[in-house]
């Protein structure tokens, strides 16, 4: 996996064959369902406490930005405050299946502290939201419980670490039906896990057709053009030097050259690649001047622009050229909204740029559900 000078990210055994963009998408996964959870985790600690004055937000490493190497913490994942300004602490945990589950792992740095000499104490300041997805339910459970009722054993999954595993006849009577809310939370995490590996065909359809390309240069003896001029060429040299782990000595000046290519009437494909050479650019520059910052922020309100006027609210299409298939330019659209994402919030937190935080993953579609809904329809038609 080959590193970006504009955030380093995880190195760990398990994900050094993912690429750039491939750890990004995993990592935005779990921030999916973290920002999707936060409003049902609000509404059953107001109604717990019956305090209307709670509040719940994002904390720990990944409190911001989803992708930093910040988010491999130890910190818990929610911060609640209420209404005396007394703050508590939640580790968010969701398990997808849970009818073959014979045990439930919790890691032994996010249950207690281990002092050394001592035995690990668990943390009383901090509780476990768990979801139970499959069955709609959810609990609160206290570090000093699962002490008390796991055992330390090694997990297989985990590579036989050694974690508190709680067997199922303890943990599952715990748990209590979310309703309606937590269905909705449930479905809102589905469909944009459902649009982010959607999204991610694009570029591995762009691998495919390039690659075919390559072997006619040596199979059919065919030339194959790459002229830096014109956008296509660009995308091209970047795709090519992304694949191969490298970046250009002054990617800022790239960057400032590629907004030239930009235009409000260039297709969705174009926008796409557009977006891909972009976000390329950006996560290879060490730093950027105030000029750079400039063409950026000019470059990250034209590309939101672009996606408002395309987006239909009443079908959740992201299409409006008579010429593709509506399917194709969702897809590309959808694609180019997942970077122009990442993009803009590192923008704001590590540059401080001034446009806003992201609050949600794909909050730049009007309805992520109908999107889903427009997608799958799609496919089964």
């Amino acid at each position: 996996m080959t590193s970006a000078p504009r955030a380093t990210y995880a190195q760990s055994s398990d994900i050094r064959a993912r690429t750039w963009q491939e750890y990004r998408r995993d990592m935005k996964k779990k921030a999916i369902a973290e920002l999707e959870f936060l409003p049902f985790l609000q509404q059953v600690l107001t109604e717990r406490h019956q305090d209307a004055a709670l509040t719940v937000a994002k904390y720990g490493g990944d409190a911001l930005l989803w992708f930093d190497v910040g988010s491999v913490s130890q910190a818990p994942d929610y911060r609640a405050v209420r209404g005396d300004n007394s703050p508590f602490l939640y580790e968010f945990q969701l398990a997808e299946e849970t009818e073959r589950l014979p045990f439930f792992d919790f890691k032994l740095a996010k249950v207690g502290k281990k002092e050394r000499g001592k035995s690990r104490v668990p943390y009383a300041d901090r509780e476990f939201f768990y979801i139970l997805k499959d069955r709609r339910q959810y609990a609160f459970i206290e570090p000093e419980w699962i002490v008390a009722n796991g055992i330390t054993a090694g997990v297989p999954a985990w590579g036989s670490r050694p974690a508190y595993r709680v067997p199922r006849e303890r943990f599952l009577p715990l748990f209590r039906a979310g309703g309606a809310s937590l269905a909705q939370a449930i479905s809102g995490v589905d469909d944009k896990n459902y649009l982010l590996e959607f999204q991610a065909q694009f570029l591995e359809r762009e691998g495919a057709q390039f690659s075919r390309e390559l072997q006619q240069v040596v199979d059919e003896e065919k030339l194959l053009s790459i002229v830096p001029r014109t956008l296509d060429g660009f995308y091209r040299v970047c795709y090519l030097l992304d694949k191969i782990g490298k970046r250009p000595d002054a990617p800022g000046v790239w960057l400032v050259y590629l907004l030239s290519f930009f235009s409000g009437d260039m297709s969705s494909v174009d926008f796409a690649r557009y977006i891909y050479a972009l976000d390329f650019l950006y996560f290879n520059c060490p730093v950027l001047p105030e000029n750079e910052r400039a063409a950026l922020r000019q470059a990250i309100e034209q590309a939101l622009r672009y996606i408002y006027r395309r987006a239909n609210a009443d079908t959740g299409a992201l299409a409006i050229d008579p010429r593709v298939a509506p399917l194709e330019e969702t897809r590309q659209i959808l694609f180019a909204v997942n970077l122009l994402e990442d993009i803009k919030q590192d923008a704001v937190v590590k540059l401080g740029l001034d446009l806003a935080r992201a609050g949600k993953i794909f909050e730049l579609l009007p309805d992520a559900a109908k999107t889903a809904a427009f997608i799958r329809k799609a496919l089964e038609g």
